[in-house]
């Protein structure tokens, strides 16, 4: 048996450190492409077949062996080809201008999970005093069906949903012998809320606010001088901006193409931007893309936080403007809803 042979559907036209062969079977199964190991020099000469050049070849070599040539070039390459059948690049593109785009990427991914952990924390804090504040902080309490909103059916089973999940949780960590909530079940019987949050996921707290009578929520939005229905829109959209980054997901491209999408609400800030609308009168930009992304950090972060994420997102764009052709960075302009003009603007 060959070592380093795999099998994938045509799907993954460049798996890292493979190329495709012909069709292969497997269980009976047909598959179109079987990938075969390929070297360094092998993957950058199959680069320049393709029309990119490579001008420094221990660079591509030391790039390729720090990360897998599927997520550089194929998750990178995208405002680069000119053609997919038989894919070309177009002229004069270099892998040193696809690598400064997943550099800038890498760059702005650990930018952005910095501040939106910030948010998490600050969201997870305010849920749990303000609930705690009207139910206690024994969880045998505060996770009782009467104290979330049950005033349909639809409502209530979400509610118990949400607050089985919690218990599911509960039991899980004190299995695994999380200290916190170990030594509260040991020596008082009960864990606090805001213990508790501090284990749950966003995604787990974003369905715990939903999940919150109306008066509740807006003790929580009321901090952001938001409506209740607004602030629960923005949770989704930041845990999976959140999850996005922490698994080191591209984070430039919009979500667009995601089957489940995450938009943020529309606010006064689109208005001040004077972002276009389309003929349904939906912003263009600025609702599931990086633009999106910094509407919500002006939001909910503290303007000096604010204003060091926008000097140094700034500073990582200017880094592949000295890059990358001003045609192509046009193109990647446009699918972050972002331009000079209106970054200079917040």
């Amino acid at each position: 048996m060959i070592l380093g042979v795999v099998l994938a559907t045509t799907l993954d036209n460049d798996a890292p450190g493979f190329y495709s062969r012909g069709r292969s079977s497997f269980h009976g199964e047909n598959f179109m492409d079987e990938k075969i190991f390929k070297t360094y020099t092998e993957l950058k000469d199959l680069l320049i077949l393709r029309g990119m050049i490579v001008e420094h070849p221990r660079f591509f070599t030391n790039c390729m062996a720090k990360d897998t040539y599927y997520n550089i070039i194929n998750g990178y390459k995208k405002y680069f080809i000119a053609s997919l059948n038989p894919e070309k690049y177009h002229s004069g593109t270099t892998f040193e201008q696809v690598y400064a785009l997943y550099s800038f990427d890498q760059t702005i991914r650990t930018l952005f999970l910095t501040e939106l952990l910030k948010i998490e924390k600050n969201l997870k804090s305010l849920i749990a005093y303000h609930f705690s504040e009207s139910y206690g902080h024994n969880h045998h309490k505060y996770l009782d069906i009467e104290n979330f909103k049950n005033n349909s059916s639809k409502n209530r089973n979400y509610a118990v949903n949400t607050i089985s999940s919690i218990e599911r949780d509960l039991k899980k960590y004190s299995k695994h012998g999380n200290t916190s909530i170990c030594h509260y079940l040991k020596r008082h019987k009960y864990v606090p809320l805001w213990v508790l949050f501090g284990v749950l996921s966003f995604g787990r707290i974003a369905h715990f606010y939903s999940c919150m009578k109306l008066e509740d929520q807006q003790k929580v939005s009321a901090h952001f001088d938001m409506s209740a229905k607004t602030l629960d829109g923005f949770f989704y959209f930041l845990d999976s901006c959140r999850n996005t980054c922490a698994h080191g997901n591209r984070i430039y491209t919009s979500n667009i193409d995601k089957k489940f999408q995450h938009f943020i609400p529309d606010t006064k800030i689109h208005c001040d931007l004077q972002i276009p609308k389309n003929k349904s009168g939906n912003y263009l930009h600025g609702k599931t893309d990086i633009l999106a992304m910094l509407i919500s950090f002006k939001i909910f972060l503290c303007k000096s936080d604010f204003s060091q994420l926008k000097k140094k997102f700034k500073k990582a764009h200017k880094n592949i403007e000295k890059v990358i052709p001003e045609h192509v960075l046009a193109n990647i302009d446009k699918e972050m809803g972002i331009s000079n003009a209106l970054l200079a603007l917040f």
